[in-house]
């Protein structure tokens, strides 16, 4: 194939192509190029038996065919016309193809390719389909937001430098597509490169139970002859605002208020955005505007009420509550702590007030009494801490204590004055009652022994003294407190001498174990060991005294004086007998 050049087909084949002389027309086919590529044109004539040329030509319109470029087999020759924008982009390959370079939607046209074959003429036509690929679709212009009601604009939807037109589509949720609440509106412009730009306006009347609308739209285009493909805008998310319909009053805390806490109501309405000036009233009277929230602060019985929250644009919308603060006190009669004498009446009550139904206990020592609790002669026993307990029952966990302290007073009393012996010594007990506190007092024969308290039980002190006496001696137990004093004594024999029986006093009140037995047990062998020892010293004593008395006697005597002898010497025995028994006491 030459060089391609330029001008006129020869004029023999002109002629030939005007007479159209065995034309033949075959099928038209469809190429498809983006804009920018380069696309081959394939021409489909049987080139065998004698090709003398192969033309290209252009339908520009209706009536107009323009050739581009002809190639002649008997020159070997490729000949381009001269056509602006095409002479320097067409080509023609061996198979007679032509080839277009940078393809633009201008060349969106029917090329036909012309062959001479002997004497027969075949056109072919290629129809050359041009696509461009628009930008991504956009939402420009979105609504703030959404009115109930009223058909307001969402967005403008735009797809620019199509080719051909994209088609635009709403979509959107959660609606339905069809609903007749959308309308849309197209607007088609080119550019000066005739490239499209398609503006799709969306229109939309929300209603309340809507909320919220996410909108976006689509874009749908060729790539190819048969292939399509969309693209998608990112989504515009609008809230749909709507008035209030309804106003609720919220109480924190909802129940069981109590003189002293503090209490929040909270006004809110249904519409959106959610209002937040309204009007806080209290039985008909005006207490708070511009806010949604009203604080009570440490509520008293006063506050108790209806209280009501309307919208401050539309107060016939609101809503009410009614608060009750309940409250309780309690007190104690007497009112305070007291001291009362043994042996005067007393009369305490717990008197409650409240704004509900009240329990009331009254304990000392986990031990219930009845309200009002009277005593006609208060006792030691009755002293202490009394506890008032009162609970409303209306409201959970509410609840008043009260405490007095009873003191009863009295002078000093000796219940009990104990002696014992514990392990070889004397051990002397003194029971006290009496409040305050008596202090206790020893003296044994006018000195004072050391003191051992040992135990105390309620309004009793018990003290104590421990002696080892070498003779008899008396023990006094004196008491003493602000209301007087009282005394008792005991007499204690030496430790050698066994107590003798008191009918008065308590004999070994504080032991009673095994020890306590064995060191009776020792006092008792003592003694009759003591009393064995006494008869053999006056056994022995006798019989030295009959042997001096029989020294001194004649040798004969009468059975009369021998008779008389032994009677005195009984007499002596016995006499002697008697004073050590009477001696011998531990």
């Amino acid at each position: 194939m030459g060089a391609p050049g330029t001008g006129i087909l020869h004029p023999g084949l002109i002629l030939l192509l005007l007479l159209g002389l065995g034309m033949q027309a075959q099928a038209m086919s469809t190429v498809t190029a983006m804009v920018g590529e380069t696309v081959t044109l394939s021409c489909e004539a049987d080139t065998k038996g004698g090709l003398s040329l192969v033309s290209w030509r252009m339908k520009f319109n209706e009536s107009d065919i323009e050739q581009l470029i002809s190639f002649s087999a008997a020159d070997n020759m490729v000949i381009i016309k001269e056509i602006p924008g095409y002479a320097d982009r067409i080509n023609i390959t061996k198979e007679f193809s032509l080839i277009i370079s940078n393809v633009g939607i201008q060349d969106e046209k029917i090329f036909y390719c012309f062959t001479l074959v002997g004497i027969n003429i075949v056109e072919t036509p290629v129809s050359l389909k041009v696509y461009k690929i628009p930008s991504n679709p956009v939402i420009v212009e979105p609504a703030a937001f959404l009115k109930e009601g009223e058909q307001q604009q969402v967005g403008v939807c735009v797809v620019s430098s199509s080719y051909p037109v994209a088609d635009v589509t709403w979509h959107h949720e959660p609606l339905d597509r069809d609903s007749s609440a959308l309308v849309t509106e197209y607007e088609v412009t080119t550019d000066e490169k005739g490239y499209y730009t398609t503006r799709s306006t969306l229109r939309y009347s929300s209603k309340r139970e809507n909320r919220k609308v996410s909108f976006y739209c689509k874009a749908t285009y060729f790539e190819g002859q048969d292939k399509q493909v969309s693209k998608d805008s990112l989504p515009v998310t609008l809230f749909v605002h709507y008035k209030t319909s309804k106003v609720s009053l919220l109480v924190n805390p909802a129940q069981d208020i109590e003189e002293g806490t503090n209490v929040t109501l909270l006004c809110a309405g249904d519409g959106y955005p959610p209002p937040d000036k309204f009007i806080f009233s209290k039985n008909g009277v005006d207490k708070s505007r511009n806010t949604n929230q009203y604080e009570l602060t440490d509520v008293t019985q006063e506050d108790t009420g209806e209280y009501t929250c309307s919208q401050q644009d539309n107060p016939d919308i609101k809503d009410a509550v009614n608060i009750t603060v309940h409250y309780l006190t309690l007190t104690m009669n007497p009112n305070g702590d007291i001291s009362k004498m043994v042996g005067e009446n007393l009369t305490m009550e717990c008197i409650p007030e409240s704004s509900g139904t009240v329990d009331v206990t009254l304990t000392k020592r986990n031990k219930v009494y009845p309200n009002p609790f009277m005593v006609d002669s208060l006792q030691y026993m009755h002293s202490g801490t009394y506890t008032c307990l009162a609970k409303i029952k209306e409201v959970k966990e509410m609840k008043r204590e009260k405490t007095v302290i009873v003191r009863v007073e009295g002078m000093p009393r000796i219940n009990k004055l104990t002696k014992k012996v514990v392990d070889n010594v004397k051990v002397i007990s003194c029971v006290v009652e009496g409040f305050p506190k008596p202090i206790v007092q020893w003296s044994i024969n006018g000195t004072s022994p050391r003191d051992e308290p040992v135990k105390d039980k309620r309004s009793q002190w018990n003290h104590r003294i421990t002696v080892k006496p070498s003779e008899n001696i008396t023990v006094t137990c004196t008491a003493i407190n602000p209301h007087g004093q009282d005394q008792d004594t005991v007499n204690l024999t030496a430790m050698r001498f066994e107590e003798p029986l008191d009918a008065s006093l308590e004999q070994d009140p504080l032991d009673s174990n095994k020890k306590s037995d064995s060191s009776k047990g020792n006092d008792q062998a003592k003694v009759i060991v003591g009393v064995i020892v006494g008869l053999l010293i006056a056994a022995v004593i006798a019989g030295v005294v009959y042997w001096l008395y029989k020294k001194k006697s004649p040798t004969s005597k009468t059975k009369t004086n021998e008779r008389g002898t032994a009677d005195e010497i009984k007499k002596i025995n016995k006499g002697d007998n008697n004073h050590t028994s009477g001696s011998s006491a531990v």
